[in-house]
């Protein structure tokens, strides 16, 4: 099992409206190594720059024809279509919604991450302990 962070750009997807309307569930373009049982928090791009959600992966490896994949949700068409041609998705359910300071990119770089988030990356125990004590304050 691995810990991730991957980044959500509000501008191109409304990752809270789709959540709020599909159960809490969103499907992923998979461009990385997920697995069943992954944790994976997503980092808000500006204006938010922090991890506000912590994900569980429930499922990986499923077709653009079997994803949810809901056009309204998303202002950037070019990138919801690079996905649909992509053909290889991941689903996640929310665990937890937070909007701690602790978890803002200056806070983040101050635990040692460097750089931002451009796609997916691994985290590791020291870094996921930190975050998960923010989303159980």
């Amino acid at each position: 099992m691995n810990n991730w962070i991957i980044p959500s750009n509000s501008s191109k997807f409304d990752l809270a409206k789709f959540l709020s309307k599909y159960n809490n569930e969103v499907d992923w373009k998979q461009s990385a190594n997920f697995e069943v049982g992954d944790v994976v928090y997503i980092y808000c791009t500006k204006p938010e720059m922090r991890i506000r959600y912590k994900m569980n992966v429930i499922a990986t490896d499923i077709p653009s024809s079997k994803a949810k994949i809901d056009k309204k949700f998303w202002s950037d068409e070019a990138e919801l279509k690079k996905g649909m041609e992509y053909n290889r998705y991941f689903r996640m359910e929310l665990v937890s919604e937070t909007n701690s300071d602790l978890l803002t990119m200056d806070e983040l770089h101050r635990q040692g991450v460097k750089g931002y988030f451009y796609g997916p990356r691994t985290i590791d125990r020291e870094l996921s302990m930190y975050i998960d004590k923010a989303f159980n304050k």
